[in-house]
């Protein structure tokens, strides 16, 4: 039969499956994994649930007030008012400073000792709620880093013990890191309360009244304490998160996270305390730099004016009273107050000096300039230009918190820093020189009425002098206390921009990890995942035939039977299963294929078909032997001709004799009649052996002896069934096809090679041969799910075998090479 003719019939009708369903029948099947995975990953989420220090996380709100005006030099105290003008950005940065977390850490000296209680497996940090105490000396070197384990002896003494190892010593009144060390394993004996100085710490350990340890107990828990630098500490809590509440809101969000729900809530709480004071130092700082310079000024004066009331009362004293009469006394006055404003204009222009020698030494910090309005001087451009310089020095230092001097925008802040001063130096020198034409002019009028105050009598003219001095020490020592006074209430008045909403408190911290749920979650992700990910790439890497698909994605040959898997231990299990179990479902399995040879090579009385196989192990000399059992069992007069020349089997099947055979024939040196043997299974069944190995079997079997002996042979039975050697061997099968009608091509599930079988069949379809497939050894309890439902025209065959469970049926092929130390392959279960 042709491969037209095979095109023309109709097609195996499979029963249809989805893959789905075949995905899950292989899935299934691995159950045992999913299971385990299951179990061990559910196991090493509880272990990570269980021993995982706690993360907790608090928060706090706060209020940013952005000052829309900036500087107000014309504000109602004499412009000493000043408002920094707050970018939401930079108060972020401001709050995430290292600064800022500095004066914190600064203010909780508790955090510098942090206590740990270790329980069977794990440990935890304590916070507050301690057995003990740990107080530092701080005027001492601390070494930092190193853990200390404290035993319990009795309410009296304990033990202290310390691992060798390489830490850093540390120095808390600079909060600097001093020198690394290499210390030794340390163990020491104390009374609680006794300082402890051990050579690189210096501390001592008070004991809680509340505790009451006790040694005799089966379980205590063990108790170690660390110190810690400030500089480390401040690294520990970096993790401030802030954000707005709104894209458009002056509302910030902090979050904190932390071990311990307490620590951060009291941490979150002082920085923000912290922050608060900040911006109130900053706001103070202008008045505070008036009040230190008129206090400067003030011990002058006060000394003059001291000494200018006293001379004035010795010469009362010593004089009788007089009254100066209406001239003298408006000259007097008038004298009085040119001098007043002359002593104004000198001391301003002391601040001006002040303020240029400021200006140009202090090229970085200008924090500690005085506003102009705070000594009395109006001048609008003035003011404008220090409050402007002010304002740019702390913007500086904001932006410094979080960047660098490289940063753009710090550059332009320090361009816009230079030319302010430019102009603010240019402006100082101005008014200092119009200031001393003032003063020059001033000092000409006090010379006139000098002048004239020659003329008075001399009595008169002395009190004149002494009455001069004294008013003008107190003008100005009253100028000046006022200016003081202001700046005070000034500080006095001052409030933070910013203020606190929300507060940070321990009942609204949350713990965020390790989130039990989540983790349970992916370990039933892993445990599941981790099984499929291995069955996945096990199937991706497979090259043998597992599936009904994995052949149809290969060949449209029909599948014309299968047959199952029977264990060796099985009873029922042998060459010749069909005549030993005629009933078993293997048998029927035979029966099947009978039925469908007779359907392709309908129309024949004697039919010649040969069963192939592309490599040794296969199955194909138990398919042809039972194949012939069928037909002779079905009443045919069937011959078994074994034409493996070069490795002989049929004999040792059937326990007869392999001196003559089919190689003796083509040789010449037996007859037909002399090669035949009986079965001795069934009376309708012969066997022709492959005979003593010949030295050329491929010239045998192509010789014209051999197309005379399927002639003879076909003369006399009704079906012969022809066993033939591996087609990827050696050529002998191939050369066989042309005597026979048609050929079954077996295939072992879970053997067969895809890639062997597909180079075999192509070939076969090439030379146009009639093939058909039978698949040997199906486990119909494995993974794999064979079910086929075949027939040709009215015919159908349905088969799906379920056999396996209660028949113990699972070996189903006739191991050709009978090598006991040959490794059995293993069907997937």
């Amino acid at each position: 039969m042709n491969n037209t003719e095979l095109q023309n019939r109709p097609q195996y009708q499979e029963e249809e499956t989805l893959d789905l369903k075949v995905i899950a029948i292989k899935i299934f099947s691995y159950w045992y994994l999913f299971l385990i995975g299951i179990i061990v990953a559910f196991a090493l989420g509880y272990i990570y649930n269980r021993y995982t220090p706690s993360v907790y996380q608090t928060s706090a709100s706060v209020f940013v007030k952005e000052d829309k005006m900036g500087i107000d030099p014309t504000s109602m105290m004499t412009g000493l008012t000043f408002k920094s003008n707050i970018n939401i950005d930079n108060e972020i940065g401001i709050l995430q400073s290292f600064s800022l977390r500095e004066r914190t850490i600064k203010e909780l000296d508790f955090f510098n000792v942090s206590y740990y209680v270790t329980g069977r497996v794990a440990s935890r940090e304590l916070y507050k709620a301690t057995p003990f105490n740990v107080e530092l000396d701080y005027d001492t070197l601390q070494v930092v880093g190193n853990n200390y384990q404290i035993e319990f002896i009795d309410n009296e003494h304990y033990r202290l013990k310390s691992k060798e190892g390489r830490r850093t010593v540390y120095d808390y009144k600079t909060d600097n890191n001093i020198t690394p060390i290499e210390l030794p394993e340390y163990v020491g004996e104390y009374r609680f309360g006794e300082w402890v100085n051990n050579g690189f710490n210096k501390f001592r350990i008070i004991l809680n009244s509340n505790y009451n340890p006790d040694p005799e107990e089966d379980y205590t828990p063990k108790y170690s304490f660390t110190i810690k630098s400030r500089l480390a500490l401040i690294a520990e809590m970096s993790g401030l998160s802030i954000a707005q509440s709104t894209k458009e809101s002056s509302i910030l969000n902090l979050t904190i996270q932390g071990n311990n729900p307490e620590k951060i809530t009291d941490y979150l709480n002082q920085l923000l305390e912290e922050y608060m004071q900040r911006n109130l130092e900053q706001k103070n700082l202008v008045s505070e730099n008036t009040v230190i310079f008129i206090d400067e000024q003030l011990i002058g004066i006060q000394d003059s004016l001291h000494k200018a009331e006293t001379d004035l009362q010795v010469f009362q004293e010593g004089n009788d009273f007089m009254d100066l009469g209406a001239q003298s006394s408006e000259m007097f006055n008038r004298l009085k107050d040119i001098e007043r404003r002359k002593s104004e204009l000198e001391l301003s222009i002391k601040y001006y000096q002040n303020l240029q020698d400021y200006i140009n030494k202090n090229i970085d910090d200008l924090n500690k300039l005085i506003v102009p309005s705070a000594m009395g001087i109006q001048d609008q451009m003035l003011n404008k230009l220090v409050l402007e310089l002010v304002a740019l020095s702390s913007k500086k230092a904001e932006q410094l918190a979080t960047s660098t001097e490289k940063n753009p925008f710090i550059q332009t802040i320090d361009e816009q820093i230079i030319q302010t001063k430019k102009q603010l130096l240019e402006n100082i020198t101005n008014m200092i020189n119009n200031t001393n034409v003032t003063i020059e002019e001033l000092s000409n009028q006090i010379a006139a009425y000098e002048e004239q105050i020659k003329q008075l009598p001399t009595t008169q003219r002395a009190y004149l002098g002494y009455e001069r001095k004294f008013a003008l020490n107190d003008e100005l020592y009253k100028f000046l206390m006022q200016k003081r006074a202001e700046a005070q209430i000034v500080m006095a008045s001052n409030s933070p921009d910013n203020s606190v909403i929300d507060e940070a408190r321990v009942s609204r911290a949350r713990k965020v990890a390790p989130r039990s749920m989540m983790v349970y979650l992916v370990c039933l992700v892993l445990g599941c995942g981790i099984p499929a990910a291995f069955i996945f790439l096990k199937e991706i890497f497979n090259t043998k035939i597992l599936e009904r698909s994995d052949i149809e994605k290969i060949t449209k040959l029909p599948i014309i039977g299968q047959i199952p898997y029977t264990s060796p231990r099985d009873v029922n299990s042998s060459s010749t299963l069909v005549i030993d179990s005629p009933k078993s479902p293997v048998s029927e399995a035979f029966r099947s294929i009978r039925t469908n040879i007779e359907y392709i090579v309908q129309g024949k009385d004697k039919c010649i078909f040969s069963v192939i196989a592309d490599s040794p192990g296969i199955g194909k000399t138990y398919i042809s032997i039972n194949m012939a059992s069928i037909y002779a069992m079905y009443g045919k007069k069937t011959l078994l001709v074994g034409m493996d020349l070069r490795k002989p089997r049929l004999y040792q099947e059937f326990g007869i004799s392999n001196k003559v055979g089919v190689s003796t024939y083509l040789a010449g040196k037996a007859s037909v009649d002399e090669i035949i043997q009986p079965s001795g299974k069934l009376p309708t069944l012969d066997v022709l052996t492959a005979g003593p190995v010949p030295p050329n079997p491929a010239e045998l079997i192509a010789s014209d002896r051999c197309t005379q002996l399927f002639s003879e042979l076909k003369e006399r039975y009704d079906y012969i069934i022809v066993d033939t050697p591996p087609l990827l061997w050696v050529t002998d099968a191939l050369l066989l096809m042309k005597h026979v009608d048609t050929s079954i091509y077996v295939i072992r599930q879970a053997v067969s090679n895809k890639k062997a079988f597909e180079n075999v069949i192509n070939d076969l379809e090439q030379r146009g041969l009639s093939v058909s497939l039978v698949v040997n050894g199906i486990n119909y309890q494995g993974i794999y799910g064979y079910r086929y439902s075949y027939g040709y025209g009215g015919y159908g065959y349905g088969y799906g075998y379920g056999y396996g469970r209660g028949y113990g049926y699972g070996h189903g092929y006739y191991d050709e090479e009978h090598d006991p130390n040959r490794k059995k392959n293993k069907h997937r279960k």
